[in-house]
C-alpha cells in the first residue's frame, strides 16, 4: 500500500491534448496580435481563447507568446510552431476541398468576400449555380471594398475573395483573372453632354475615398493628366457617389462595372467617354494557394459565366458604354471539361 501510494504521488499529471482547434486559435491570436481581438473575431470570450492558448502551450511544453500589458510577441518556439500551424490549417482545408469535389464529405463552409457591384445581379446568379454544382458547400457571403477583402484573405477571415488587383499577388496567393473594367465619366443627367475638361472644371468633382483602390487609381490618372480638380466630398460607395453626382450637377470618374452594377445609376447619372487617356482595372478571384484544391478555378469559371449572363446584356443596353468596356478574362487553361448548370441564363455562353 505504501509503495502504491508513493507511485501515485510521483505520477506526472496528464498534459492537455493537442487539438486542431487550438492551432486555429493560436493562428488567430498571432494575426490579431491580441487575445481580445482574436476572441472578437472568433466569436469567443477572451478567457476561453486564453485557456485554449494555455492548453496548447502545455501540450507542446513550450511558451509560444510573450504577452503582457505592454508587449505581445512570439517566442522562438512560437515562431517555429506558427509555420507548422499554418501548414496544418492549409492541409485540412485542402483535404476538405478534395472530399467535397469527390462528393465524400459532410458540408463545409466557404467564406466568400465579393464586391458591391456584384450584389444585385451577379452574386445571386453565381451562388445559385455553385449551390447546384456543390451541394456539400455552405456559403458565408460578405461584400466589401477590395482592400478590405485582401485584408480578410490575409487574416484568414475569408477563404475566397473577389478584388481588384493593386499589385502582383503575394506568393501565398493564387489568382484567377475574371474581368477587365474600363474607367468612364459620370455626369448628372442634365440635357447637355458635357465632356470637355474646361466645362467640367466649373462643376463639382466628386471623388472616391483615397483609401479605396479605385480612388487611388483615379487619383494617379488625374495626376498623369496634370489635373487637380477641387473637391469637398469623398465617398466609399457607388450609390452615395452617384446620388451626389446626380443632385449636385457635378461629375466623377467611375467604371463601367460600377455604372451597370449599381441599380441607382440609371436614374442618377449619365455615362460618357472619359476625356483622359484610357485606363482600366483588373478583377480576380483570389484564394490562399494550395488550400482549396480545384475549387477556386471551378468557381472562377462559373463567375465568368454569371457575368456573361447577368452583366453583358446590361452593358449593351446602357447608353454611353461600349462592348469593350467590360472584358471577361479567359483563363490560360481549357474550360470545356468544366460543366455547370446555367439553366437560369438565356445568355450565349462564352466562346
Amino acid at each position: 500500500m505504501i509503495r502504491e501510494k508513493r507511485n501515485n504521488d510521483c505520477a506526472m499529471p496528464d498534459r492537455p491534448a493537442f487539438t486542431f482547434r487550438a492551432a486555429q486559435i493560436f493562428v488567430a491570436i498571432v494575426e490579431a496580435q491580441s487575445v481580445t481581438r482574436a476572441a472578437k473575431r472568433l466569436g469567443m470570450s477572451a478567457s476561453s481563447v486564453s485557456q485554449q492558448l494555455a492548453n496548447l502551450e502545455a501540450a507542446l511544453e513550450s511558451r509560444l507568446i510573450e504577452r503582457n500589458a505592454r508587449m505581445f510577441r512570439l517566442t522562438p518556439a512560437g515562431t517555429l510552431f506558427l509555420r507548422r500551424a499554418l501548414a496544418i490549417l492549409d492541409d485540412v482545408s485542402a483535404a476538405k476541398a478534395e472530399l467535397v469535389l469527390a462528393d465524400q464529405a459532410p458540408r463545409m463552409t466557404l467564406r466568400v468576400a465579393t464586391i458591391e457591384e456584384f450584389d444585385a445581379a451577379v452574386t445571386p446568379h453565381w451562388l445559385a449555380a455553385l449551390g447546384r454544382a456543390f451541394p456539400n458547400i455552405a456559403f458565408s457571403i460578405s461584400s466589401g471594398a477590395s482592400h478590405e477583402n485582401h485584408d480578410a484573405l490575409a487574416n484568414r477571415a475569408a477563404d475566397l475573395i473577389l478584388a481588384v488587383d493593386a499589385s502582383e499577388p503575394a506568393e501565398w496567393v493564387e489568382s484567377h483573372d475574371i474581368l477587365r473594367d474600363t474607367f468612364v465619366l459620370a455626369t448628372s443627367r442634365d440635357p447637355d453632354d458635357v465632356t470637355d475638361l474646361a466645362t467640367l472644371s466649373e462643376r463639382p468633382f466628386l471623388r472616391y475615398a483615397r483609401d479605396l483602390y479605385i480612388g487611388r487609381q483615379i487619383e494617379a490618372a488625374l495626376r498623369r493628366a496634370r489635373l487637380k480638380p477641387d473637391h469637398r466630398y469623398d465617398f466609399t460607395t457607388n450609390r452615395a457617389l452617384f446620388a451626389m453626382v446626380g443632385c449636385s450637377g457635378g461629375w466623377a470618374v467611375t467604371t463601367a462595372l460600377a455604372a451597370i452594377g449599381t441599380p441607382e445609376s440609371e436614374t442618377a447619372i449619365r455615362v460618357q467617354r472619359l476625356p483622359l487617356p484610357a485606363f482600366s482595372r483588373r478583377l480576380a478571384l483570389h484564394a490562399r494557394r494550395d488550400t482549396l484544391g480545384a475549387l477556386p478555378e471551378r468557381m472562377a469559371a462559373q463567375l465568368r459565366h454569371s457575368i456573361n449572363a447577368m452583366l453583358l446584356p446590361r452593358l449593351a443596353r446602357t447608353p454611353g458604354l461600349m462592348p469593350g468596356d467590360l472584358t471577361i478574362l479567359a483563363p490560360d487553361t481549357e474550360e470545356a471539361n468544366i460543366s455547370f448548370d446555367n439553366s437560369a441564363s438565356s445568355a450565349t455562353p462564352l466562346q
